[in-house]
């Protein structure tokens, strides 16, 4: 076990300690406004460079999810998202008048760190642009489990333009051991706000970390997805966008639906009818998107839940191998493990039937229903707890809110001004 802060962003030029690099990220040097078009217009470039064929960034960076990062840095998209919370983005950029004799400005919290998960390696570019292009300086530490997706992105920011570099500059990247509690405290002393990633014991230990008083947390830990579909009202390409939510990051990521509720009962034709072309559409998504390597225990779990699907009188489809696996039953089955593509498909006739199996920590349900179930499903589900209802092939698309959680005021403070009067 290494005690060791090995930095990856920016390369250090000599010996440098964890500590030294916060500071520098939170000195208060009284610099220059922070150039939030500018920052905004850079992210955007960013994005069309990741889809160039030529630009040589897109074969440094996981081939997984690409599309997903290259739609949220777009600028338009970016903006779209800040102006949700934000009652004027231009605020962003200068004391804006709300009131005869009041003004109010949006300014960076300040640093903000962040502790990223080993499953999906991309979270660490979406929580890190949403507090870059609002001004804040970030320190990353990457888990020993993910590779570097941020540098090479640092570095192609760098040379787009004066904003662009000032992002990459007040960025650092970092690796250390998860057992490195020196490493660990340092960050959250010196953090304004923690971002944490993963599952409940990474969460809750970077929790009960010493902070500041004034220390804003966001953690986004382990959740649980699924999906409600309507097979009258879905169609071929909303089953393959579907099949694409739950293949894309072998449902690594809490986005990716583990149960799918289908309308109609589990021997009627239009129950058999989506099963068929599910199966053939996840086949399919799966072939198209390279998942990781399974271990042995990964593997060996999907066999076991293969045969104890069978013998609670499950139907069970998969291929030849371990790839996929989809499980038609008549209720969800919370003993089967519905990871690395093995999803269970459950029939319902009346909406209530669906509600007793959305549990407390619920993120994401994709939902495809007809206008009128769909009014009814979300607004009593959304008082269940579930924080997304995303249409098929948008589930995993990272948003703001995300998690439940408005990202913008966690992020900035408000600063409310008198003027003279007129």
């Amino acid at each position: 076990m290494s005690s060791a802060v090995e930095f990856a962003y920016p390369a250090p030029s000599a010996a440098q300690s964890i500590e030294q690099s916060l500071a520098k990220l939170a000195a208060r040097d009284g610099t220059e406004p922070v150039d939030f078009r500018g920052r905004l217009s850079a992210l955007g470039e960013l994005s069309r460079l990741i889809l160039a064929p030529g630009s040589g960034l897109r074969d440094r960076l996981p081939r997984e999810g690409l599309a997903f990062l290259a739609s949220f840095l777009d600028g338009d998209f970016l903006l779209g998202q800040i102006a949700r919370e934000l009652r004027d983005v231009g605020t962003l950029s200068g004391f804006v008048r709300i009131h005869s004799r009041k003004s109010v400005r949006t300014v960076p919290k300040g640093l903000v760190c962040h502790w990223v998960a080993g499953n999906v390696p991309l979270l660490a570019v979406f929580s890190w642009a949403m507090s870059a292009v609002l001004g804040n300086r970030n320190f990353v530490r990457l888990s020993a489990r993910q590779g570097d997706v941020l540098s090479p992105l640092l570095d192609a920011l760098h040379g787009i333009s004066d904003a662009g570099a000032r992002m990459a500059e007040e960025t650092h990247v970092v690796w250390f051991d998860r057992h490195n509690r020196e490493a660990h405290e340092a960050m959250s002393r010196a953090a304004d706000v923690r971002i944490a990633w993963g599952g409940r014991e990474a969460v809750d230990s970077i929790r009960d970390l010493p902070a500041s008083w004034h220390c804003e947390d966001v953690t986004f830990g382990p959740r649980f997805s699924l999906a409600v579909i309507d097979p009258e009202v879905i169609d071929a390409g909303g089953i393959r966008r579907l099949a694409t939510d739950i293949a894309v990051f072998d449902q690594l990521a809490c986005s990716s639906p583990q149960y799918v509720f289908v309308k109609g009962a589990r021997g009627s034709a239009g129950f058999k009818a989506f099963l068929d072309a599910f199966n053939a559409a996840f086949a399919q998504q799966s072939r198209a998107y390279r998942r990781h390597a399974l271990d042995f225990g990964e593997t060996y779990r999907i066999v076991l839940d293969r045969a104890r699907a069978l013998l609670d009188g499950g139907e069970v489809f998969h291929d030849a191998r371990t790839e996929w696996t989809v499980v038609a039953a008549d209720a969800p089955n919370a003993a089967l493990d519905c990871a690395n593509r093995f999803v269970q498909v459950i029939p319902f006739e009346r909406l209530e039937d669906v509600y007793p199996h959305i549990p407390r920590n619920v993120q994401t349900v994709v939902t495809r229903l007809a206008p009128a179930d769909a009014e009814r499903f979300t607004e009593r589900a959304a008082h269940l707890g579930v924080c997304r209802f995303p249409a098929p092939g948008e589930g995993n698309h990272f948003e703001n809110p995300w998690d439940g959680v408005g990202l913008v005021s966690r992020l900035t403070r408000s600063v409310v001004r008198t003027d003279a009067g007129d």
